[in-house]
């Protein structure tokens, strides 16, 4: 029973170091993604921005145009 418990513990002993190996890997991979999350997320913000500006300065040309062609 003794010499189990002492195979058990030295079992988790080297997995728990695989395991940290493994933790370590998908730390990386999170970051890794994370990035790339951030980037789309970046880019997609910029793209609805610059849209929603140029829908606005379109709205406000033709309000301006239907005003003075309505005040003429």
């Amino acid at each position: 029973m003794m010499s189990t418990g002492r195979g058990f513990d030295q079992y988790s002993g080297s997995s728990h170091y695989r395991l940290h190996g493994q933790q370590v890997l998908v730390y990386q991979v999170v970051v890794v993604v994370v990035v790339e999350v951030v980037v789309v997320v970046v880019v997609v913000v910029v793209v609805v921005v610059v849209v929603v500006v140029v829908v606005v300065v379109e709205v406000v040309v033709v309000v301006v145009v239907v005003v003075v062609v309505v005040v003429d």
